[in-house]
């Protein structure tokens, strides 16, 4: 065994917990995880993120230059709609100081949670924003600074923040078989609640929603399948966040699954510094723009203006993946992604989504797929609880794992 996969291995062991009893609805609060009890990045740790995000960081300055001398459309690969404010195409230097990874989490409220101050800021919260708005604000321009555990829990309690979650959290483990349940790393600044051995917030509690949508679905048990059938299956996820439920499936199915993460260079930082840590390095490739992806890996990290010369090494895929970012996109990038999506999965593979139209300018990314796709499943559940209203599978044939489930039938799109 290398010192990368015995670090790996060393990694898993103090950042994760063992596999969850399904507790009871009488389950008590155990304690809290604040930012005093996170798990430090190692020093090696540190320096293979400052090395990987040089790459990036190149990889985002010649972007511009890449896509003018391949003749790529600007407005597939470059931000569009509610990302136009969000990602400028140039001028962002990525944050490399130790507090600011080690502290991960705490800048990235891909889900609108704000975990330095266990809040959203948005009409979604639910204490006063003054106070958190400006501490988010303190932590983003001036960085994480030393004592930053001691001032989260001086200003915003764990426990008077999360307390509210956790009746719902226990809803999300209804009739959840106790693989499928979201064990999330004490690592990276993630703040929670103890509940029966696993960390409990609403991110926590998102992703558990996804994964239970998936279960539902019967999207797991064909990855199960698949796996079952070749040894191994392969996901592409459009835009990752940070990584949460990238790391949830890489947890069910462990090694056998393969993940691609396809991104803007700004958002794709996240998942990278995230997930080739947890992924303990090894096989864990930031793709540049003179390489082809490799034949096999743990984790495949592709920004979005290398996706076309990528292509032909991707497929097959046996799932796509987004969750509310195909909305904030514009029309016309949401028709390719679903055009390259019906490439790579081909006959055997499926598109799960959960989006919404929240805002006003937000595209209806369904309508697209219901001219790309030839069937559909809107994902419900009396069974479990997940989004009942945003979740929605695609394929390009009947796949009998998907559509023969006894609580929802398949849709022929017209």
């Amino acid at each position: 065994m290398n010192v990368h996969s015995l670090r790996h291995r060393l990694s898993r062991l103090r950042a994760t917990i063992a596999a969850p009893q399904l507790p009871g609805r009488d389950s008590a609060i155990d304690g809290v995880h604040d930012l005093r009890s996170n798990h430090a990045l190692s020093r090696d740790e540190y320096a293979h993120c400052v090395e990987l995000i040089g790459t990036l960081q190149s990889l985002y300055d010649g972007a511009p230059d890449y896509v003018a001398r391949h003749g790529i459309d600007p407005a597939i690969v470059n931000p569009g709609n509610e990302w136009t404010a969000i990602s400028p195409v140039a001028g962002i230097k990525f944050k490399t100081a130790y507090n600011d990874l080690n502290f991960l989490r705490l800048h990235a409220p891909f889900a609108g949670y704000h975990m330095p101050v266990l809040d959203r800021l948005d009409a979604g919260g639910k204490f006063d924003k003054a106070e958190a708005a400006a501490f988010v604000t303190e932590l983003y321009v001036d960085g994480v600074p030393d004592d930053i555990a001691d001032q989260q829990r001086m200003r915003f309690d764990p426990l008077t923040r999360l307390r509210h979650a956790v009746p719902e959290y226990l809803e999300h483990l209804r009739n959840i078989p106790p693989r499928y349940i979201v064990c999330t790393p004490r690592m990276f600044g993630e703040i929670g609640l103890d509940v029966n051995g696993v960390l409990v917030n609403p991110d926590v509690i998102l992703c558990q929603s996804r994964v239970n949508g998936l279960y539902c679905s019967g999207v797991l048990d064909k990855l199960q399948a698949d796996i079952d059938r070749r040894g191994r299956a392969r996901v592409l996820e459009i835009g990752a966040g940070w990584g949460g439920l990238a790391y949830a499936l890489q947890q069910i199915f462990g090694e056998r699954l393969e993940y691609v993460v396809v991104d803007l260079p700004s958002s794709l930082f996240y998942a990278m510094v995230y997930l080739s840590v947890l992924g303990g390095r090894d096989d864990c490739h930031l793709l540049t723009s003179d390489q082809m992806p490799p034949e096999r890996f743990k984790y495949l990290f592709l920004a979005n203006h290398l996706l076309d010369r990528a292509l032909p090494a991707l497929g097959p895929v046996d799932l796509a993946l987004n969750c509310m970012s195909f909305p904030e996109m514009s029309a016309v990038q949401v028709r390719y992604y679903g055009e390259v999506i019906k490439r790579l999965i081909g006959r055997d593979g499926v598109l799960f989504e959960e989006n919404g139209i929240v805002h006003a300018h937000h595209v209806d990314c369904k309508a697209i797929f219901r001219e790309i796709f030839s069937y559909h499943r809107h994902v419900t559940s009396n069974v479990v609880t997940t989004k009942n209203w945003c979740q929605d599978v695609w394929t390009t044939r009947y796949i009998g794992t998907i559509f023969d489930r006894s609580d929802v039938a398949p849709l022929k799109a017209d």
